[in-house]
Formats: structure tokens, C-alpha cells, sequence
């Protein structure tokens, strides 16, 4: 199979592109989610037949089989802190190094500096990562001081993840663990003051680098006083890496979406227990960069409210894996790939028990995966192999691949995974393919 490749960065017109891969009217998406002008940063893409529900940012674009898509990262703006807090004017306090922000025990938008903290919406957590029914007031209430709270980060974004933890630190009743911290709050007098931390140098400070597990300290998140106010760093002292600030400019490997519908990814938080949090959606006609973390991927057309959910993906007495409703897992960065059947979706016990509660995915629900890799010395791109799925005659679904570079992970669920370096040097991509079955 012959292909001609390209990676260029810069805004295209796409309308041809989209008219051939959103299946005629699939583009249109429902009511204006967006935020107002001015909450909306530079480089988002209000133009997209998707844009009234999604955050559009443009990347780059790539030309596959002939074919041009822009490489953009798309979340839902319900998910997005600009579009949910835009409007809010919370009093704040502006020190050299840090905001305190009066936001009532809420996730606070300031322009320029929180844009790409997320909103993780649910009954009472006010926006953090900490469980939808947790409300981070009552925590502070039972467990006194100042607390730091987990939250969330725009798709695209690798940093500041952290979660819930079941087994307690010490002197941690609120259990929560993280990592990548760069920043701690400790009392001062009266108030409270903000110490950076440098990782070649961290017991600088006077105290020991914050860290998670057995027995570290514990000092990750935004910090929450018993006030309700919110210390947020200044972005130079946050230090963020993402797409945008260019740690993957090459794009070694992308996902194409040429389905009928999106597709919504999400990301386990580690430490701690799996819970999932948004990711990148897979928008009809696009492609979408790479990102490391621990991906699990959607039903085709479910929304992210409904993918990036624990709650009602097991079955009762089973030792669930807790993620029937996601086909696939994994993904791809600029090192490597590596996509799979999700083991929940495949699992006999459980895949058996929700059929016969009836909850058995439509074939417009699924799609297939097909992994080609561009060869940049040969000039010629080759086929690795499609994961897949075949619906039995009592309405199971069951997974199957093939392909040259396809294997079996020799497990009892049956899946089949596909994974590989991408060769920059060599100047080799991998193009990952979502179609419709």
C-alpha cells in the first residue's frame, strides 16, 4: 500500500474533509456549549461543525493516504474550566508568586493562568478529581486545616495528575496521593506562604520533597483553606509540558477518526485507584496527536459524561474490571504504540453477565482500529494489523485481529494487542485508523 505522508504545522481549511468523513449531517453538534469571547484563549477554533460542543484546539495537520487532517485536541467544553466558571468574579488576592482566589471551596477560572485546569463535573465536588459526590468543604470541616485538593487537566496536558488513594498516608485522613508536585502551601503566622520546590535541590526548602506512597509525605493539588479560598501558583512557577509548548512537535503517531461519530478517551489517575478522567475525543475527519498515560477508549457517539464514568461498568458479585463499556485501551506518544481490546469489555464473566441484563452494544457503538506505519527511509507505508470485533449469535461481541505485527496477549478474554517503537530518526510515523464495523 503506497501513502504520501506529510506533517506541516499551521491551520488548514478543512470543509471538503469534513463533508467526506462526518458522514454527511454527523458534523452538526447540538447546542452552544462555548464560553463567552472573552474567556476563550488564543489558538482555540471556533469554526469546527464540532465546536459548539468541543474545545478545538489546532496542532498541526498530516496527510495520510492522499488525504489532508488537521491534528487537532478536542475536549468537551463541560469538562472545560473556561466555559463552566467564565462569568464568575471571585475576590482574589495577588502575592509575587501565587493568587488566593475567594472561591467558596470551587475550582477557580482566572484567565491566562488556570485555562487549561478542567472542570470534573459531579454532585458536589465543585470541579476537583475527588469524586463526584465529595464535597471538598465537608472534607475540611471533618478533617481541619488547609488541604490539597486533585484536579484534572485539559486533554493534551501531562501534568498535575493525582487521585484518590484507599489506603492512608500518614497524617492524611482525606487519603488523596499524587505526583509531579512542584509546589507546597505551609502555615505563616496568621496566613499561609507558597514554597516552589526545585527537584535537584529538594530539601532546600527546609523540609523534604513532597511525595506519594509508603510512608511519604503527602503535599500535591491546589490548596483549600477552612475559607473556601483557593491558592493557585502563577504560571512561571508552574511548569507545564503539553502539546502547545511543543514536546511533541514530530506527531510520530496519530489517530485518525474516518468513523461516523466521536470518539471519547479517557485516563486512569495513578496512584491510587483507577478512576476516569477526560481525555482526547476522536472528532469525525480530524486526527489526534499522541499522549502518554493510561488510556481507555468509548463506545462510538457516547459522550464524555457517560465514557469517563467507573459507576455501572461491572456486575454484581464479579471481581469486575470495571470498564465493559470501553472497547479498547492504550494509544500512542511520540516514542511508541501500544492499542489493545479493554480487558473489561472482554471479559467472559462479565461480558456474559451484562448480555443477560441486556446491555449489549450496538454495532454502530463499536468500530475497528487499523494501524499503518508510514516507512520515512522507503517512502512507503505498511500495514501493522486491525483490532476488531465479531458479534455471536447470542449477541456477545467478541474480539479479533489481524494483521502482519497483531498478537494475541494469550489470556483467557481472547484480546489481541498491537505495539511498537516509532523511529523519528528514520523519519517513521504510525497512523492509527478508526473506522466504522
Amino acid at each position: 500500500m503506497a501513502a504520501v505522508h506529510s506533517i506541516k504545522a499551521g491551520i488548514v481549511s478543512v470543509s471538503a474533509i469534513l463533508t467526506a468523513c462526518s458522514g454527511g449531517g454527523e458534523g452538526g453538534d447540538g447546542p452552544d456549549q462555548r464560553p463567552p469571547d472573552d474567556c476563550v484563549v488564543d489558538g482555540v477554533d471556533n469554526t469546527t461543525p464540532w465546536s459548539n460542543t468541543y474545545r478545538v484546539k489546532r496542532l498541526a495537520e498530516t496527510t495520510f493516504e492522499g488525504r489532508t487532517y488537521p491534528i487537532v485536541s478536542a475536549m468537551p467544553w463541560t469538562y472545560t474550566l473556561s466555559a463552566v466558571q467564565c462569568g464568575k468574579n471571585f475576590p482574589m488576592e495577588e502575592t509575587d508568586t501565587h493568587y488566593i482566589v475567594e472561591s467558596q471551596f470551587e475550582i477557580p477560572y482566572i484567565k491566562g493562568v488556570t485555562e487549561d485546569i478542567a472542570w470534573t463535573p459531579g454532585v458536589t465536588n465543585k470541579g476537583w478529581a475527588i469524586g463526584p459526590d465529595d464535597d471538598p468543604a465537608e472534607l475540611i470541616a471533618t478533617h481541619g486545616g488547609m488541604r490539597p485538593f486533585v484536579y484534572h487537566v485539559n486533554a493534551g496536558y501531562e501534568y498535575g495528575y493525582a487521585t484518590y488513594n484507599g489506603d492512608p498516608l500518614p497524617d492524611d485522613p482525606i487519603r488523596f496521593t499524587g505526583f509531579r508536585p512542584t509546589w507546597v502551601v505551609r502555615p505563616d503566622g496568621d496566613g499561609y506562604k507558597m514554597f516552589f520546590l526545585n527537584p535537584a535541590a529538594p530539601d532546600s526548602q527546609g523540609f523534604e520533597w513532597p511525595r506519594h506512597g509508603q510512608n511519604w509525605q503527602l503535599n500535591f493539588g491546589l490548596y483549600v483553606d477552612p475559607e473556601g479560598k483557593v491558592y493557585v501558583p502563577k504560571p512561571a512557577k508552574a511548569v507545564v509540558a503539553n502539546h502547545d509548548e511543543g514536546w511533541d512537535d514530530y506527531h510520530g503517531c496519530v489517530t485518525i477518526n474516518r468513523a461516523n461519530a466521536p470518539v471519547s478517551i479517557t485516563r486512569t489517575q495513578f496512584p491510587g485507584n483507577e478512576s476516569y478522567y477526560a481525555s482526547e475525543t476522536f472528532l469525525p475527519g480530524y486526527a489526534s496527536a499522541g499522549a502518554p498515560g493510561h488510556k481507555y477508549w468509548g463506545q462510538k457517539g457516547r459522550p464524555m459524561e457517560e465514557v469517563a464514568i467507573w459507576e455501572d461498568d461491572g456486575a454484581p458479585g464479579l471481581n469486575s474490571p470495571g470498564n465493559y463499556h470501553k472497547p479498547y485501551s492504550g494509544g500512542c506518544d511520540q516514542a511508541g504504540f501500544n492499542f489493545a481490546h479493554a480487558e473489561g469489555f472482554t471479559w467472559p464473566e462479565l461480558r456474559a453477565a451484562r448480555t443477560a441484563l441486556g446491555d449489549i452494544p450496538t454495532r454502530d457503538q463499536l468500530y475497528k482500529i487499523t494501524l499503518y506505519r508510514y516507512l520515512g527511509q522507503q517512502q512507503r507505508t505498511e500495514l501493522l494489523g486491525t483490532l476488531s470485533y465479531e458479534q455471536q449469535a447470542n449477541g456477545e461481541w467478541i474480539p479479533t485481529g489481524s494483521g502482519p505485527e497483531v498478537r494475541s496477549l494469550n489470556d483467557r478474554n481472547g484480546r489481541f494487542i498491537v505495539n511498537g517503537p516509532v523511529f523519528q530518526d528514520r523519519g517513521d510515523h504510525v497512523f492509527a485508523v478508526i473506522e466504522d464495523l
